[in-house]
């Protein structure tokens, strides 16, 4: 016998598989089980503490082992699990038969020992302990690839060893230990990493990592491994320290967007203080500030939405109170500055048309982040247009009053003509530039104050002198609405024709028809809000050819069809009742 034990020490075994166990000493069947390097558990001669790791033993022959007790079973199985869990190259074909045949042979008594069980998780630890790669020494803000890279080799192990193990021992019922040991040594690997010096993007690629790839069906949710996984996996413990990194995430990007805000304002105002104002001749600087903050809001929302719907949601709320909160100080500086600050005149015209495009696009940027995020963004918005308001009024003004100069001189001097202040209104008009938002808004706006300013300096003037200059009135009204026209759609085609209303007092001038004279009077009211009756009433007593009676006349019959048309539901323009009232 001792012969044929010999022989096998030197050959593989029939079947081509390396022997589980390695070369004792030499053996006889009738020695102990401490003679043939089976050690019941608990009494292994030095072995020291219970969790160190059995030694290997000679495989003994099968008349050997149908002598071996329960717990000598159980020892040896430990020692072929030690071996396996330790080394990939163990061959998974012969752990899988051994551990049949201690099945086989112990039946349910297989593993049910406390203390089988309490060793045999010592060794998974340990093995977990010898697998796991260091994490780097300190993750500082500057080793992103660091961190990157033992993220995957932390995958790498963790894939890896799961599903080298689980067909083997999935079998034996010992998979669950395994998955336990890998789970809660990757949460307090990761624990680790949280509690040390990341940055912002570091935590964003931490919690996505777990998230995305640790959770994914390649390492957890692996077909091989899910079940089990979603059998014994401490998902408290999951969850615990998903909502340590969710925080930590979110006050990380909250002093990113806080402090990049702050600087982007400061930057601003440096660059006032040096330059004297905002250079709105470069059109990357006109609408540098509020693309700025877009892109910084915006690109968190989007790394966060990488992560989960969720936290997305969470992080666009904290961003619109960033907003909000950074709006504070914005509206305040430019309040300050519209009150007295700096530049005077159309000096300032610039600056205030920028204020009014950053109003108009960061408005766009917080509904949409409210919309999104299902938050009360009303603050938000009503900081934004209220200092809109202000700095479209501001503008309006400022712009008036060359303007409104040009015209006094136009109605009131001889040999003067629309060319002054047509050429201001160019040079003014040619200082917005055009590839923004507010365009539109602003030329809208200023058209309608120029039409206004020429109906208040015409009722200003005298109407005999003007007949006496023009000579007929309101076809020189009619020539200068067109000329007015010509220049804001050369700034902006899509603009409305505001110039309409010249065309209406035109009308009112020439008309002798005293019901056509009532009905016009009724369209300029109804159509035209900035029109008010007083100005109606002021343009018919300056044609100066219609009598106290008719003027009333008029007055009355266009005040009762004026509140007509406003009670009528959803009514026809007024100019086809016109064209009606021809026929």
């Amino acid at each position: 016998m001792l012969k044929g034990l010999s022989s096998r020490r030197s050959k593989r075994r029939g079947d081509g598989r390396e022997p589980l166990v390695g070369e004792g000493t030499s053996m006889t069947m009738e020695a102990s089980p401490s003679v043939i390097g089976l050690h019941p558990i608990g009494s292994l001669s030095g072995a020291g503490s219970p969790g160190d790791t059995p030694p290997c033993t000679q495989e003994p022959p099968p008349s050997v082992l149908d002598h071996l007790s329960t717990e000598e079973w159980n020892y040896r199985i430990l020692a072929v699990l030690a071996e396996f869990l330790g080394s990939p190259g163990v061959d998974s074909l012969s752990v899988r038969d051994e551990l049949r045949r201690w099945k086989g042979r112990v039946g349910g008594e297989a593993g049910e020992s406390p203390d089988w069980l309490h060793q045999y998780q010592q060794q998974v630890e340990k093995a977990v302990r010898l697998h796991f790669p260091s994490p780097p020494p300190e993750c500082s803000p500057q080793q992103q690839p660091e961190l990157d890279t033992y993220l995957g080799q932390v995958k790498k192990v963790v894939q890896g060893e799961l599903l080298r193990l689980a067909p083997v021992l999935k079998e034996a019922g010992l998979l669950g230990t395994l998955i336990d040991r890998y789970h809660v040594h990757t949460m307090s690997q990761l624990e680790l990493l949280l509690q040390s010096n990341l940055n912002m993007d570091q935590i964003f690629s931490l919690l996505r990592w777990t998230l995305k790839t640790y959770l994914s069906s390649t390492v957890l949710g692996h077909p091989d491994v899910s079940a089990d996984v979603t059998a014994v996996m401490d998902m408290m413990l999951l969850a615990d320290w998903l909502m340590k990194a969710k925080t930590k995430a979110l006050q990380s990007a909250q002093e990113y967007v806080g402090g990049c805000l702050k600087r982007m304002l400061e930057r601003e105002e440096e660059e006032e203080e040096e330059a004297g104002s905002c250079d709105q001749s470069d059109e990357e600087a006109f609408i540098r500030l509020h693309l700025d903050i877009t892109q910084c809001l915006t690109g968190m929302v989007r790394k966060a939405g990488v992560i989960s719907p969720s936290f997305r949601k969470e992080t666009q709320m904290m961003c619109l109170f960033q907003l909000h909160t950074f709006l504070h100080r914005f509206t305040a500086r430019e309040k300050k500055r519209m009150t007295g600050g700096k530049g005077e005149g159309e000096e300032r015209i610039p600056h205030l048309f920028r204020t009014i495009n950053t109003c108009i696009e960061l408005r766009l940027l917080a509904m949409q982040l409210a919309s999104e995020a299902q938050a009360d963004g009303a603050a938000t918005v009503g900081l934004l247009e209220e200092l809109h308001t202000q700095a479209r009024q501001k503008l309006l003004d400022t712009a008036a009053h060359n303007l409104e100069v040009s015209l006094q001189t136009y109605f009131k001097r001889k040999n003067t003509h629309m060319g002054k202040m047509l050429s201001d209104l160019k040079l003014l008009l040619k200082k917005l530039p055009k590839e923004c938002g507010a365009h539109t808004v602003v030329m809208d706006a200023l058209y309608g104050q120029v039409v206004s300013l020429y109906l208040k300096q015409l009722l200003l003037s005298n109407h005999r002198h003007l007949e006496r200059r023009w000579g007929h009135i309101g076809q020189q009204i009619e020539g200068d609405a067109e000329e007015l026209h010509k220049v804001f759609s050369q700034q902006n085609k899509d603009l409305k024709k505001k110039s309409m209303l010249l065309l209406k007092v035109a009308d009112v001038l020439s008309l002798t028809d005293e019901d056509a004279l009532k009905l016009t009077c009724s369209v300029l009211l109804s159509d035209f809000p900035q029109v008010s009756r007083e100005q109606v009433k002021k343009l018919l007593r300056w044609r100066g050819d219609l009598s106290q009676r008719q003027v009333k006349a008029v007055l009355d019959t266009t005040s009762d069809m004026y509140d007509l048309f406003q009670q009528l539901p959803r009514r026809r323009p007024l100019t086809l009742w016109w064209c009606c009232a021809c026929i």
